[in-house]
C-alpha cells in the first residue's frame, strides 16, 4: 500500500483561551449562516480542487480521485478521557450522515469494559486507529505497529509543529486505513479540533491552505469546527459521481455538476 503525510494544523500556537472562545462561537453560531461563507460555487470548487488534490507537506498534486470505498471501523487505543470519545463518536456520525459512508467507532477500552464492543468485531475489522498516548510513550507505540513510517509525524508533534497528525494508506487510489496520533495533552478545546480536522481530512480532503476560507483546512483560519463550505467538500467528495479514481478533470467537471444541483445560486 502506498500512502500520504497528511500535515495538521499547529493549533499550539494559539492560546487555550482563544480556541476557547472560538470554538464557543463556532458551536453558537450555525456555519452556514455566516456572511463569511457566501462564496460562489465556482470557488467553492476551486477550493475542492486545491483540498483534494493536493498535499501541504510534499506539495505534490494528485490526478485522481483518493476516497474511501470501505465502510470505517475506528478504534482508540490508550486511556483518553470520556469526551474525546464523544467528540469521535460524534464526528463520525456526522460525517457519516453528510457523506453517506458508513463510519462507527467500535472499540475502546471503556467499550470493552462496558462489553458493548459490537458483535463480530474482531482484530481485522479495524481501518481506522487513534492513538491516544503521553508523547513519551507515542513514539514506542507507533513504531511497534507501523515501524518508521510515520516518524516525520512524530518528529513534528516533539517539536511542537503540529498538535496532531494523521497518515492514510491507500490501495490504488482508494483509502484503505489511516492511523491518527493525539497526543495526551489535556486540554479539551485542542482535542475537539483535532478530532474535527483530522477525521475530515483522512476522509479524502487531505491538503491545507490558507487560500482556502472560511474552512478548517486553512491554518491560520480560526475555525475549529466544519463550516458550511467543509461541509459542501465533504458532499462533492462522497457523491456516487465522484468514484475512486476519476480522473481530476473530469472529477471538476463532476464537481461543478454536483454543487449546482446540491447548492443552487
Amino acid at each position: 500500500m502506498d500512502m500520504n503525510v497528511i500535515i495538521k494544523r499547529t493549533a499550539n500556537t494559539v492560546s487555550g483561551a482563544v480556541l476557547a472562545v472560538c470554538l464557543a462561537a463556532a458551536l453558537l453560531v450555525p456555519a452556514h449562516t455566516r456572511a463569511a461563507e457566501r462564496l460562489s460555487n465556482a470557488q467553492i470548487v476551486r477550493n475542492f480542487n486545491i483540498i483534494a488534490f493536493g498535499n501541504e507537506y510534499t506539495r505534490q498534486r494528485f490526478e485522481r480521485v483518493r476516497k474511501w470505498k470501505r465502510p470505517i471501523t475506528a478504534r482508540i487505543d490508550g486511556s483518553p478521557p470520556a469526551y474525546f470519545e464523544d467528540f469521535v463518536r460524534q464526528h463520525l456520525a456526522d460525517i457519516s450522515k453528510l457523506t453517506g459512508h458508513p463510519a462507527r467507532l467500535a472499540y475502546s477500552e471503556r467499550i470493552r469494559r462496558a462489553k458493548r464492543v459490537p458483535k463480530g468485531i474482531n482484530a481485522k475489522s479495524f481501518n481506522m486507529f487513534l492513538l491516544y498516548y503521553p508523547m513519551a510513550d507515542m513514539t514506542g507505540v507507533v513504531r511497534k505497529q507501523l515501524g518508521t513510517r510515520m516518524d516525520p509525524s512524530l518528529r513534528r508533534l516533539k517539536a511542537g509543529q503540529s498538535t496532531c497528525e494523521a497518515q492514510v494508506f491507500k490501495k490504488g487510489d482508494e483509502i484503505r486505513t489511516a492511523v491518527i496520533l493525539f497526543p495526551a495533552y489535556g486540554d479539551k478545546t485542542t482535542l475537539r479540533a483535532c478530532v474535527v480536522e483530522e477525521l475530515t481530512q483522512v476522509m479524502g480532503l487531505i491538503n491545507d491552505s490558507n487560500n482556502v476560507r472560511p474552512s478548517i483546512f486553512n491554518d491560520e483560519s480560526r475555525y475549529f469546527e466544519l463550516t458550511g463550505h467543509d461541509r459542501l467538500l465533504l458532499r462533492i467528495l462522497y457523491d456516487p459521481r465522484m468514484t475512486i479514481g476519476l480522473p481530476r478533470r473530469d472529477a471538476m467537471r463532476q464537481a461543478h455538476t454536483i454543487l449546482n444541483e446540491i447548492h443552487p445560486r
